[in-house]
């Protein structure tokens, strides 16, 4: 069974939602002599947001798309707005913020795709529809994800969850560069 096979088809999907240290960083902080911290992202995710929105406009996807980070550190949210994406970050508990958001009456979140990496992504992780981790993530994530990526994160794991979900890798050439041109 190929990798695109097991995810929920882009229409499907209410939220595709992201954790950010771990999946759009190497998980590794960066600290000054004056405590101020950077961390490392791909360049490659911003593309691959680029791509949504040509998508978006083409064939309609109505999902929404947002960083969801329990670190409250302004990094985040700068990296969300050159993203052109929202962000919600410095939220302690991930799994009350999304069933407020997307919980049906057993719980669990309908419509979600939840990307993520360390325990703190677990409980979303377990009640999303469908979950993704990169490689690295902790042992006990790899087990509750749905699918597990061979990129690790901030190495382009975004970039390929997101051609692998709207199947970008399969579509021809000419489709490629309508997604990508003059972005």
């Amino acid at each position: 069974m190929a990798l695109r096979d097991k995810l929920p088809e882009p229409h499907a999907a209410r939220a595709v939602v992201f954790d950010f240290d771990g999946v759009f960083t190497d998980n590794k902080v960066y600290v000054d002599q004056n405590g101020v911290e950077t961390v490392r992202c791909d360049r490659a995710d911003g593309l691959a947001f680029d791509m949504v929105r040509a998508y978006r406009q083409k064939h309609g996807l109505s999902a929404e798309m947002f960083l969801l980070s329990k670190e409250p550190n302004p990094v985040v949210l700068k990296r969300a707005q050159k993203l052109g994406i929202d962000c919600h970050h410095g939220i302690a508990d991930k799994l009350r913020y999304m069933q407020a958001r997307y919980g049906g009456s057993d719980g669990k979140l309908l419509g979600v795709i939840y990307l993520g990496n360390d325990l703190n992504d677990m409980a979303v992780m377990r009640h999303a529809e469908f979950s993704v981790a990169p490689d690295d993530a902790h042992p006990l994530i790899k087990e509750v994800a749905n699918l597990v990526l061979p990129q690790s994160g901030g190495s382009g794991f975004v970039r390929s969850f997101i051609e692998l979900w709207l199947g970008i890798g399969q579509a021809n050439w000419e489709e490629i560069h309508d997604l990508v041109s003059n972005r």
